[in-house]
């Protein structure tokens, strides 16, 4: 029998909260946050996945959205 693998995709998707832009943005996606990675040391994928606490400590700072350019933190996270 033929043997496949299978691919893992994890988005973090928020709406920027600029009224007049409102992009849905994947803050995993650096194309979509102004080509900056916000998670090059695994700091966000931790905070997802926490050894203790919950996910209402998750936070963000700092994301820029790739389409307006409007600069704002992320706190708290929904599954």
């Amino acid at each position: 029998m033929e043997e496949v693998s299978a691919s893992l995709c994890i988005e973090m998707n928020l709406t920027c909260p600029n009224d007049e832009c409102g992009a849905y943005i994947n803050i995993l996606n650096e194309k979509e946050t102004n080509n900056y990675d916000h998670d090059e040391d695994g700091h966000l994928l931790r905070q997802m996945f926490p050894k203790h606490g919950s996910h209402d400590d998750f936070e963000c700072e700092e994301v820029t959205c790739g389409e307006c350019q409007t600069t704002f933190n992320v706190k708290g996270l929904e599954w």
